[in-house]
């Protein structure tokens, strides 16, 4: 599991700037962007190892809704493409671009990874959705062959109990050009809704990437990982 994949959002900014479109509080009710005006800012920390080699990440990343369909962040944009009613059951749809992942490696140079998606949410009503995702990766490699991956990821947000939500998601990696032809990653996530504004969670998560086979270093990749982190709108 690449960091990059449990990354998260920090900003300095005024408390000042509001939210034109309310952000629903519910996880499973919310759009695949933020509303206009939203600001979330949060922060991931990590634990894990990769073949018996134990480190830990801080991750940070934000995001900001420049229309109730168009999202920007450090790792990228988001647009919707197909908007569901607020606050109600119904299909939504999305299109993103952006980095993807970070691999290093002493002996043959760093790699960068952009890529592209489509990401589907279907809420069923406010207990359960269902997320899915298709996209593209192209890792530019410094010394490497540059290398190309599918990835194909299916999800689902149930509601636990009041202001608890738990969320399950399968990722299939089809790899071309490493060593490995294929990969798989699983997360499971709780999440507490501490307030209007502020999530906070866990979340374990286990990948057969392995980063060695492919010609990189451990430092940015977890076989299994666990960690918490935290987010905040405005």
């Amino acid at each position: 599991m690449n960091k990059s994949l449990i990354s998260t959002v920090l900003l300095l900014a005024s408390s000042t700037v509001f939210a034109e479109t309310e952000y629903p509080t519910n996880p499973i009710l919310r759009p695949l962007t933020l509303t206009d005006g939203t600001i979330a800012v949060s922060g991931t920390l990590a634990w894990g190892e990769e073949k018996d080699e134990r480190h830990a990440a801080l991750n940070l990343n934000l995001g900001y809704g420049l229309t109730d369909n168009l999202t920007i962040g450090l790792n990228g944009i988001s647009y919707r493409l197909l908007a569901r009613p607020d606050n109600e059951a119904g299909f939504e749809l999305a299109v993103g671009l952006g980095l993807r992942g970070f691999q290093e490696s002493t002996i043959n140079g760093d790699s960068v990874a952009y890529g592209t998606d489509l990401k589907g949410k279907y809420v069923f009503d406010k207990n359960l959705a269902l997320i899915f995702s298709l996209g593209y990766v192209k890792w530019d490699e410094e010394k490497l062959q540059n290398k190309d991956e599918y990835r194909y990821s299916v999800g689902v947000q149930t509601h636990l109990a009041k202001d608890w939500t738990a969320n399950v998601n399968y990722t299939y990696r089809d790899l071309k050009d490493f060593q490995q032809k294929s990969a798989h990653e699983v997360s499971l996530g709780v999440n507490y809704n501490y307030s209007k504004q502020t999530d906070i969670g866990m979340f374990v998560g286990y990948s057969s990437f392995d980063a060695q086979e492919n010609g990189y270093q451990y430092d940015n990749n977890f076989d299994r990982v666990a960690g918490v982190y935290a987010t905040y709108r405005f």
